[in-house]
């Protein structure tokens, strides 16, 4: 028997319930790989590509259908990403800093 869109309905409907998931995902696999081996111009293909769409659709539907999973709820860590230091630069007073500079400018790094 030729694959095409209706003799992949009709197998879904008889196998749905017999087969996993998995299994049904494993054949629509299957169904593509061919598809990629063959040429546009083979005759199987446009059978095999609605055959491919009712799979599509079929697990699409299962993914839809069932229910999903209760998701753990997730809170935000606000805390700080490295630890704080508790140590402070040390203040330099006005004429400190205006030595600084003055050595700077003397040294050319400024």
């Amino acid at each position: 028997m030729a694959t095409n869109g209706e003799s992949a309905k009709r197998w879904l409907e008889e196998n749905q319930d017999k087969v996993s998931v998995e299994r049904i995902r494993q054949i629509r696999d299957n169904i593509s790989n061919k598809l990629q081996e063959l040429d546009e111009s083979d005759e199987t293909y446009p059978g095999l590509l609605e055959a491919l769409d009712v799979m599509d659709n079929h697990l699409l539907q299962q993914e839809q259908d069932s229910p999903a999973p209760e998701s753990e709820s997730a809170s935000l860590d606000l805390g700080p990403l490295i630890p704080q230091s508790d140590l402070q630069a040390p203040q330099l007073s006005a004429q400190e800093k205006k030595l600084k500079f003055q050595q700077l400018l003397k040294n050319g790094k400024i």
